[in-house]
């Protein structure tokens, strides 16, 4: 099946052998609207992305090896970046992701292209890197900042460099003075009202952290769940939507996750922002029994989530034994988190 499907996309997107500028640019423009077979299973939908990310990456390199002198040719070479990171993040491959990062930094540094074309360059350079994130966590957060501040300094005044900043924050929820000094100093930058509330999401979040914790929530399988009845637990808190791919791809990594760990001293409770009660009824027969959900049917406009400053799903906070939210992150790093919390 698949390299029959393989096959047929190839022979269904359009052809990468013309050897005019135009049509071979054409091509190009062509592929922007992804596969144009719809996908009748996530396994087949992987396929068909990969596939396709696999065809912009050889039409543009066509593009750049036959046309090295077209004015088109920063461009095609920032899509090709793009297309890299994309590879290599579907691949899990740092070193297509370095490549992509490497490609940014050298048209960074282009003669000749308009600054606002460079600060393009410069920003997806910027978040490729804190998309990556490899490395420690300190010296991971250094590059990042460093990344991020040589940015603003080489770009004064462009619009996207707050946001930089508040996607930097995501990654210093361990060093709140540094969150709250990022988070400041985008506020100060940006007249972006979206990202004003964003930011104003962050602090409400980061006011909470190293605090107790005082939540009484009601839950769709057996009553209210407080969670200071719970004291003496690890609790992982979930904040997700049945509705919300991420979360559904996240919760299914979580679960397997979990299924491995010790449960004596470990409590999962999850928050829905579903407004549709069935598409949640519908999701939770794949999840544990054990983990009460909250549901208040208000979507984004719940007055929990809001009260919270949540803005993104999934989020994943962590509650240690004593209580207190030690982490308003742990998304990625849930496990460290669990097992730490967990000896303490």
């Amino acid at each position: 099946m698949r390299i029959a499907l393989a096959a047929f996309l190839l022979f269904a997107l359009p052809p990468v052998a013309r050897a005019g500028v135009q049509e071979d640019w054409a091509d190009i423009l062509a592929l922007d609207s992804g596969p144009k077979k719809k996908p009748g299973s996530r396994e087949e939908a992987v396929l068909l992305a990969r596939t396709h990310i696999q065809l912009q990456r050889k039409v543009l390199e066509q593009f750049l090896a036959r046309h090295p002198s077209d004015e088109r040719l920063f461009d095609a070479r920032m899509r090709l970046a793009a297309i890299l990171a994309a590879e290599g993040k579907m691949n899990k491959s740092p070193s297509q992701v370095d490549e992509a990062a490497i490609l940014l930094g050298e048209l960074e540094k282009t003669p000749g292209i308009p600054r606002e074309k460079l600060a393009d360059a410069g920003f997806r350079r910027a978040s490729l890197l804190m998309q990556s994130q490899i490395g420690s966590t300190d010296r991971m957060r250094e590059s990042v900042l460093a990344t991020v501040k040589a940015f603003l300094a080489k770009y004064p005044g462009d619009r996207r460099g707050p946001r930089l900043l508040v996607e930097a924050a995501t990654i210093c929820d361990d060093v709140p003075n540094l969150k709250r000094d990022l988070l400041n100093e985008a506020l100060t930058l940006t007249t972006e009202e979206a990202l004003k509330q964003r930011i104003a999401d962050d602090f409400k979040r980061l006011d909470l952290l190293g605090k107790p914790l005082t939540l009484t929530l009601s839950s769709v399988q057996a009553g209210p769940v407080d969670l200071a009845a719970l004291r003496g637990h690890v609790v992982v808190l979930i904040f997700w939507s049945a509705e919300s791919p991420h979360s559904l791809l996240w919760l299914r990594d979580f679960r397997a996750s979990w299924e491995r760990m010790s449960k004596d001293s470990l409590r999962v409770v999850t928050i829905s922002l579903d407004e549709n009660r069935r598409a949640l009824d519908e999701r939770l027969r794949d999840l544990p029994a054990s983990w009460p959900t909250h549901f208040d049917g208000k979507g984004w406009n719940s007055p929990l989530a809001r009260s919270l400053g949540i803005n993104a799903l999934p989020t994943v906070w962590i509650i240690d034994k004593k209580g207190v939210l030690r982490t308003i992150n742990a998304r990625d790093s849930y496990e460290t988190w669990i097992r730490q919390l967990l000896r303490e």
